[in-house]
């Protein structure tokens, strides 16, 4: 019995399938695990970047805070030094002088900041307004119940008082109020000064300090809560305080801090808050978290998707790729089995005719024998031949198949074909090839016969022989390169396919018979009419024939594949007979070529494929589309010109050619005309396409960067801006590194402020240690000294330069976050706002009419004399108190004119005779007082008498033709270092001198303990 199929070896092609598989399913694995991972990442990767974006909206917050607190506390110093100012002149009880004290004070703040100006007396009663034409109000008003005129009132605090906005009864408009309390000469309160400021200038400031985001908001409010300005809806937070949860963020001890909450909506918010220097005030940021995050979770958005998307195609390539495998493996097992079956094929010849018939012991007889066959297998034709003779004659090699063959026949009642050889000496090669056919069945009987024929097939065997290894070769060669072979007889239209060719539709070899129109009846109907032309052209024409195609599969499905021949036979008249050819399957390489092209159509990068001349030979879709050109191969002479601003650009795009034969590879930004003639950024990346050909064709893959360059170049004019902002600033500014030891940057008010003419730009890179050696010595220890960590420290400082010019040197700290990037000097030159500030502190220490220090600077003084007293700097000191005898009667008959001529001419004589170390003050009215420094009780007594004895001579002309002479009563005390304060000897000069005014004026008395009281004052007065 023959072998069967199924028990055939298995070819070495299949060895080790299993192991593919295991390989193929742990790739996949590994590929599932690095997508994760990289999820994994990406996600990770997304909430620190939202921590980040809180942390650094915290930290604007807390510096926006910072910033503005320090703006609100210069703005409040300087309505304390006005509202100072104002209280001197009033206390002079010189209306004019504080009328244009007033308006001055208006017209120095744009209008409408500064509501009204007003005071008020000790019991509460409005006694100025600055809303009234002449100052009084036409009606009563008191102000006894608010809170800025009790606080002042109780002595609560010192100072400057900030109160509550209130809507004001004169004004009739909301108003924060600014108070100072006013004191009598006694020092006794007298009521107070208010200035009535708009919240809605503090509301623009804290606007313009914002960054102008509608989700910033600035406040500033006092430590109790209560709103004073607000940036946004000042209307709504007038009047209102903080809510409980805010305030509860304020650290009681602490200048500055913040925190998250939500606000009554749920709405996340940021809070940052900072106190103002000096005053009982807060400055709060807030921040809308919400807004702030938004712009990065759509980022991340954005990300996500285009990372999803670029996930599932390659998770779909993959797959696709896993698929081709399989149906690669699939393919070749079905080739493999087509060729085990190839193998045992047989041919039929004719020959010897023969019949043989099975006995009833189950042995073979010959029944029936030719000549012709006894003849081929050299056997005699005498008696019966046994079919064991016959098997002798056939070679001993060829009798196992032999046998083998007939046992197969003979069982399964099919047809027997075979070619065996019998040794023949006469045989140039010893044998004869012979070929037997024949057929098994059974008779009426049911007796089992076997009829056929042998011929001898020694030169057809010669003959295929060589034929044989012929195809051999050749299918050697096919089988190589899996293709398969084809014929079309063009006069009967008959098509003959090999194994191979069925093989790759999934069909078994032989499957169907085939003609012309059968086969165009295979292809894909979107493919048959162009198949059908080119195989009837070719037929006419001749040449050579290539042409694609679909053709239906075994498993309804579609196949590509190529066809490839020519005419191989023709009749006399040169007509084909015959066309040969091969094929092959291009489905893998048909789908790798749509799998490429689908990667570089939806690929975001725009990619070109350039001859070395420059033109376009090749663009994807995103290239075409954007550029105004068909997809995929371009037509001859399509040059990277037309993509080019000009020229020019196009020429200097060749250089860029040069570079990537030298190196391989070369990148530029370029700018390139779209569609609709529209400029665009794009990054570009050019490649050989072969690395080896530094003259071949050039891959171009484009980034759209329009929007990123644009950004780019935009910031880089914001940075201009920023410098030219620096460079014009009207302060000098000077930066170091974030180690402060070289400069960073300058601007020329900085040169300005230094005295010097050079560029700011010469400073640049310069250390310190360098520039410090040519400033003035205080402004060289701001720039070189460390605190005890060696940082630069920070503060506001004030110089005077030798030139008498006065500069203010503000230091900061530049930080991002917790890492420092640098120092910064504000330089301003404030020597104007000095000399301002000099004249104001002049006009409070010095009295109006006389030109002398005033009962304040008097006292200052005098505290100053008693701690260096104390401190032994001064050996001894002596007050003197004078009054001007019967000073009322030169008024009431000379008049105040009179008056305040002798007032002045009093001053000009004590002061006349005073040394540089002693000073004249007025007290009061027509009192006066004299410090003699270094001077004891008696040489203070003797000085008393000299500058008696002066005023008494001197002649006061109060006319040309009148003069008019007056006395003075003085009383001396020695300063002791024992008093608590300098005005205890001032009183007991009070005692003495109203002592001399009882006891007949024009004299002069030294303070003792039994000096009678001062009970008796009112009634000497004069």
């Amino acid at each position: 019995m023959p072998q069967p199929l199924s028990t055939l070896p298995l070819p070495r092609a299949w060895v080790g399938r299993r192991g593919r598989r295991r390989r193929l399913l742990l790739a996949l694995g590994c590929f599932v695990a690095v997508v994760v991972a990289y999820w994994v990442a990406l996600l990770g990767g997304q909430q620190a970047q939202l921590r980040e974006a809180r942390a650094q909206a915290q930290l604007r917050a807390s510096q926006m805070a910072h910033a503005t607190s320090i703006q609100v506390q210069t703005l409040l110093s300087g309505m304390d030094a006005t509202l100072q100012g104002l209280a001197s002149v009033y206390a002079r009880r010189e209306q004019a002088g504080f009328d244009h004290a007033v308006r001055s004070l208006a017209s120095a703040y744009p209008p409408g900041v500064v509501l009204q100006v007003a005071v008020a007396d000790a019991r509460g009663d409005i006694v100025y307004s600055s809303l009234e034409p002449q100052g009084r109000p036409q009606a009563a008003v008191s102000i006894r119940d608010r809170e800025h005129f009790q606080v002042q009132a109780q002595g609560r605090v010192e100072g400057l008082y900030v109160g509550r906005p209130v809507r004001g009864r004169v004004s009739q408009q909301w108003s924060i109020q600014l108070t100072r309390a006013l004191r009598s000469p006694e020092g006794a309160f007298a009521g107070v000064l208010v200035l009535s400021l708009s919240p809605e200038h503090l509301a623009q400031y804290l606007r313009a300090l914002a960054s102008g985001s509608d989700g910033e908001v600035l406040s500033l409010v006092r430590t109790d809560g209560i709103y004073l300005a607000r940036s946004r809806n000042l209307e709504e937070a007038l009047g209102q305080s903080l809510a409980p949860q805010r305030l509860a963020l304020v650290d009681a001890s602490g200048e500055r801090g913040g925190d998250a909450l939500e606000t009554e909506h749920g709405d996340p918010l940021l809070v940052a808050w900072n106190r103002v220097p000096g005053r009982s005030l807060l400055v709060l940021a807030d921040l809308d978290l919400r807004a702030v995050l938004a712009p990065v979770k759509r980022a991340q958005r954005v990300v996500r998707l285009r990372d999803g998307i670029g996930t599932l195609l390659v998770t779909l390539g993959a797959l696709w790729s896993l698929w081709l495998v399989v149906q690669h493996e699939r393919s070749e097992r079905r080739r493999l089995l087509a060729e085990r079956r190839f193998a045992l094929l047989a041919h039929e010849a004719p020959g010897g005719l023969f019949e043989m018939r099975m006995a009833s012991d189950g042995r073979p007889r010959l029944a029936f024998s030719t000549p012709a066959f006894q003849s081929v297998h050299g056997t005699s034709a005498d008696g019966t031949i046994e079919p064991s003779a016959l098997m002798a004659a056939v070679h001993r090699a060829d009798r196992p198949a032999l046998r083998a063959s007939i046992r197969r026949s003979l069982a399964t009642l099919e047809p027997w074909n075979h070619r065996y050889r019998v040794d023949d000496a006469a045989q140039p090669q010893g044998v004869r090839w012979l070929h037997g056919h024949a057929r098994a069945q059974r008779d009426e009987e049911g007796r089992l016969s076997w009829y056929g024929y042998v011929h001898d097939v020694t030169r057809d065997e010669a003959l295929q022989e060589g034929i044989r290894r012929s195809e051999e070769r050749l299918r050697l060669a096919v089988g190589a390169v899996r293709d398969g072979l084809w014929q079309w007889d063009c006069h009967s239209g008959r098509v003959h396919w090999d194994a191979r060719c069925y093989e790759m539709l999934g069909h078994a070899d032989q499957a169907f018979p085939l003609d012309f129109e059968g086969l165009l009846q295979r292809v894909h109907p979107a493919d048959r009419e162009r198949v059908r032309a080119e195989l009837q052209r070719h037929r006419r024409e001749g040449g050579e024939l290539r042409l694609e195609a679909r053709m239906a599969t075994a498993e309804r499905g579609w196949r590509s594949i190529e066809m490839r021949g020519g005419v191989a036979e023709r009749d006399r008249a040169g007509r084909p007979l015959r066309l040969l050819g091969t094929q092959t399957d291009i489905q893998q390489r048909v789908e790798q070529a749509r799998l490429i092209h689908a990667l570089l159509d939806r690929s975001s990068a725009l990619i070109f494929v350039a001859t070395p001349g420059r033109d376009i030979s090749y663009a994807n879709e995103r290239a075409a589309r954007a550029f105004g050109l068909p997809v995929g191969d371009q037509p001859p002479g399509q040059s990277l010109q037309r993509i080019h601003p000009n020229r020019e650009s196009f020429e200097a795009f060749g250089a860029l050619y040069r570079q990537l034969q030298a190196s391989g590879t070369v990148h530029a930004i370029r700018q390139l005309r779209t569609a609709g003639s529209r400029w665009h950024w794009f990054d570009m990346q050019g490649t050989l396409l072969d690395p080896d050909d530094e003259r071949g064709a050039v891959i171009w893959t484009l980034m759209d960067i329009d929007a990123r360059r644009r950004a780019e170049l935009a910031l880089e004019q914001a940075q201009q801006t920023v410098a030219a902002l620096i460079d014009r600033f009207p302060s000098g500014i000077l930066i170091a590194d974030a180690r402060g030891r070289r400069v960073v940057a300058a601007n020329r008010m900085l040169m300005h402020a230094f005295g010097s003419d050079a560029e700011p730009s010469t400073l640049v890179g310069l250390p310190l240690a360098v520039l410090g050696k040519r400033l003035p010595q205080g402004l060289r220890k701001v720039l070189l000294r460390r605190d005890g960590q060696r940082a630069l420290p920070t503060g506001r400082t004030l110089h005077g330069l030798p030139d008498g010019r006065f500069l203010e040197v503000e230091s900061l700290h530049l930080r991002e976050g917790e890492r420092s990037i640098g120092h910064c000097w504000v330089v301003s030159d404030v020597t104007e706002r000095r000399q301002r500030e000099a004249r104001l502190e002049t006009l409070a220490l010095t009295d109006a009419l006389t030109g002398v220090p005033n009962r304040r600077a008097f006292e200052e003084r005098m505290a100053t004399e008693l701690q260096h007293l104390r401190a032994g700097l001064v050996p001894a000191a002596a007050v003197v108190l004078l009054d001007i005898d019967h000073f009322k009667q030169v008024n009431d008959t000379h008049g105040h004119a009179i008056g305040d001529v002798v007032l002045r001419e009093l001053a000009q004589t004590v002061a006349g005779r005073l040394r540089r170390q002693d000073m004249l003050g007025r007290i009061g009215g027509e009192e006066f007082a004299v410090l003699l420094s270094g001077a004891t009780a008696e040489e203070g007594l003797r000085r008393a008498e000299e500058l008696r004895r002066a005023v008494a001579q001197r002649e006061i002309a109060i006319s040309e033709e009148r003069a008019l002479r007056i006395t003075i009563s003085l009383g001396v005390s020695a300063l002791d270092g024992q008093d608590d304060e300098a005005l205890a000897c001032l009183e007991r000069a009070d005692a003495a001198m109203y002592f001399s005014k009882r006891h007949g004026r024009n004299r002069a008395t030294l303070w003792s303990a039994d000096l009678p009281p001062l009970s008796g004052r009112a009634g000497a007065a004069g």
